[in-house]
């Protein structure tokens, strides 16, 4: 089954459904918008007809010519299944928290309120399941950004609220410096996380949903680790070093996805 027979099948007024077009679906995004609330794009081939479509060539060429250039190495890396490009994404966060913060643990990690620190990775540890299963796993593209507002405000304002929260004992009388240390170590170590969110990213189109979603969750992560590695209890330090971190990644994320494609983010 190719692009050429589920258009066929359409036209034909029928709605191909088989264990060979689930498969090509998979790997074929132009062909699964065919298909997106309740194929209505694709039955409006069949009810409309061949000569109410003046733009069917065009259409389908463009659609032959994406999916043309639908390979190499990153090609292949947007058709896994959705479950697999999350479980990589989701190791690739556990291994920057083990070596950047479980590895290189905080001075004052036998001292530190344990309660006080599993509640803080607790928050961030759903925070950020919650951002990567909506980019990879929840289908966010069909929602508008408004249904994910709370989420995106949420998770983007919690490091700065984190950084205003009472100081203990242990981390009451350090200073401002090092912010840029921090900054830098957690920008670092989401990197790797931040290359395969692109090389699975499946929208060639430019998304402000996913733009935010990718940015608060690789933000969240860096947050994670430095809870985990920085003493520091200086609100200055942990605006400039920890919280900012998240409004970095937005910004490039964002000036990404604005090099993709001439026309600016669709929302």
């Amino acid at each position: 089954m190719d692009c050429p027979d589920i258009r066929d099948a359409f036209m034909k007024g029928e709605v191909p459904a088989d264990a060979d077009v689930a498969a090509h679906l998979k790997g074929c995004p132009q062909c699964s918008e065919l298909f997106a609330r309740d194929a209505e794009l694709g039955r409006s081939l069949g009810t409309e007809g061949t000569v109410n479509m003046p733009f069917e060539d065009e259409l389908f060429a463009r659609l032959e010519d994406e999916v043309a250039q639908e390979n190499g190495p990153r090609a292949w890396l947007r058709s896994r299944p959705t479950g697999l490009r999350f479980a990589v994404v989701a190791v690739s966060v556990l291994a920057a928290i083990g070596l950047g913060g479980f590895a290189r643990l905080r001075a004052d990690f036998s001292e530190y309120p344990m309660a006080r620190l599993l509640l803080l990775l607790g928050v961030y540890a759903i925070a950020i399941l919650l951002a990567f299963a909506k980019e990879l796993y929840l289908s966010i593209r069909r929602g508008s950004l408004a249904d994910h507002a709370g989420l995106l405000v949420g998770a983007l304002g919690l490091p700065f609220l984190i950084a205003f929260a009472p100081a203990t004992e242990t981390s009451r009388h350090t200073g401002s410096g090092g912010a840029l240390g921090c900054f830098g170590y957690g920008a670092l170590l989401t990197l790797p996380t931040a290359a395969l969110l692109w090389a699975f990213d499946r929208d060639d189109q430019p998304s402000l949903r996913t733009v935010c979603l990718s940015a608060v969750a690789l933000g969240l992560s860096a947050n994670f680790v430095l809870e985990l590695h920085c003493p520091s209890g200086n609100a200055s330090h942990l605006l400039l070093g920890h919280a900012s971190i998240g409004v970095a990644w937005l910004a490039a994320w964002s000036m990404l996805r604005r090099s993709r494609s001439p026309n600016h983010l669709r929302k």
